[in-house]
């Protein structure tokens, strides 16, 4: 088979429905934009926990998708990844709803708060390797799938943009209409997601033996296959070296280093403020992270794929170590969009390296491997740099994940060949 422009074999290519496939896409994230900054603001602001129970809080969010992520994954090699995204966005609207009547009555709890997070965090071990698996189906023959990576991260950053964007607004429009707008939102994500018209998988055998043991031996082909390959393996450990050492520094580290900009008196249940100022800090990641997809959009992939992602994670480990310096809130900004920066082009190359380099028939898992090993890694940090943070502070726990990833990044560069990948 060969393809050009629009064209397969020469014939025209149907229609897939990328753009409906865009469309859900940042549905989902503008969503969880939102929720990136109402969460922490629910559990510190809201709740009145401490940096402990917020550390756990945001565990029990990442936890789920950690366990179940392998699962997914088999699943999505073998199911209508389109039915599954649909009925992931209704049932995650129905969670959004509940989770709104409780805030707006006044009847949140710690404990159903960690409910709602439990919940969250299985819709996701579901909806994200069936939602990675079908961009390859969707994707329009020209410009490639790396190119496609791009457009999809860049509707993911846009929509995480415009959520926080929307949090910004809290002291405005309140809390629990923020949260019943998600709910509405995530509606028209399974109504987006219905227009996709993904390109026939390749078929699968069926099942031979016991569930149990065919499950784990598909899930241990994958893994096999993410581990042999010279490019996947290593993306694989930086992928885990972000979950432990970034992603428990965004959700748990920067949220109390933002808070810390606050008196402690002012940490009453109606002061948005906080939440607020969380929406401008996490707008500046995303916004730098939406800036460089749109130039690896624009221009292509880098000649060298593979130093660009190991620099730019470098600098994430650089930038995350800087912001133990005591500054302005506008230089801690400052320094977060630059982070993001280096995170969309890690994130995106990343991605589609992974894309491009895994087998056909294995690509969910291979895919719900790497999200693993990004997601695994974070609510082990959640938890630790919690406790850390309630022992010496925000500010010098940081410092911790910042050195971690530079020795990651530096051993990558050093024992693989990522460094000279074209």
């Amino acid at each position: 088979m060969t393809a050009t422009s629009d064209t397969i074999d020469g014939q025209p290519a149907a229609p897939t429905g990328f753009a409906a496939y865009l469309c859900a896409h940042a549905a989902w994230f503008l969503v969880f934009g939102v929720q990136m900054v109402l969460f922490p603001y629910l559990v510190r602001v809201v709740l009145h926990e401490d940096e402990i129970r917020l550390g756990l809080a945001q565990m029990c969010q990442q936890l789920p998708t950690t366990l179940l992520i392998l699962l997914g994954g088999f699943v999505a090699d073998r199911a209508d990844g389109k039915k599954i995204v649909v009925g992931a966005c209704l049932v995650a609207a129905a969670t959004f709803f509940v989770l709104a009547g409780l805030v707006s009555s006044g009847r949140l709890t710690y404990g159903l708060l960690i409910g709602y997070a439990l919940v969250v965090g299985v819709i996701g071990a579901f909806a994200t390797p069936a939602r990675d698996a079908l961009l390859s189906h969707v994707a329009p023959v020209a410009g490639g799938v790396q190119r496609a990576v791009s457009g999809a991260f860049l509707a993911q950053f846009a929509g995480q943009i415009l959520g926080m964007v929307a949090a910004i607004f809290a002291p405005l429009v309140g809390v629990a209409a923020l949260l019943f707008g998600q709910a509405g939102l995530l509606l028209a994500a399974g109504a987006a997601a219905l227009r996709m018209r993904p390109r026939p998988a390749q078929v699968r055998a069926p099942a031979v033996g016991h569930p149990l043991r065919f499950l784990l031996a598909e899930i241990a082909e994958g893994f096999r296959a993410a581990v042999a390959s010279p490019v996947i393996g290593p993306v694989l450990l930086c992928s885990v070296g972000m979950g432990v050492c970034f992603m428990g520094a965004f959700f748990v580290l920067l949220p109390l280093i933002v808070q810390s900009y606050f008196p402690p008196v002012t940490a009453g249940a109606q002061n948005t403020a906080i939440a607020s100022a969380l929406g401008v800090f996490t707008l500046c990641f995303w916004v730098g992270s939406m800036l460089s997809a749109m130039v690896l959009m624009r221009l292509g992939p880098p000649r060298r794929k593979g130093l660009a992602y190991l620099l730019a994670l470098a600098s994430g480990a650089l930038v995350l170590g800087l912001c133990a310096i005591p500054m302005p809130f506008w230089a801690l900004c400052g320094l977060n969009l630059v982070w993001g920066l280096g995170g969309g082009v890690a994130m995106t190359l990343g991605r589609g390296l992974v894309q491009e380099h895994a087998p056909e028939d294995k690509r969910a898992r291979v895919l719900s491997i790497f999200t693993l090993g990004g997601m695994g890694g974070g609510p082990l940090g959640a938890v630790v740099y919690g406790v850390l943070a309630h022992e010496i502070g925000p500010r010098p726990a940081i410092l911790v994940p910042a050195i971690l990833m530079g020795v990651v990044v530096a051993a990558v560069a050093a024992r693989s060949r990522l460094r000279t990948l074209a």
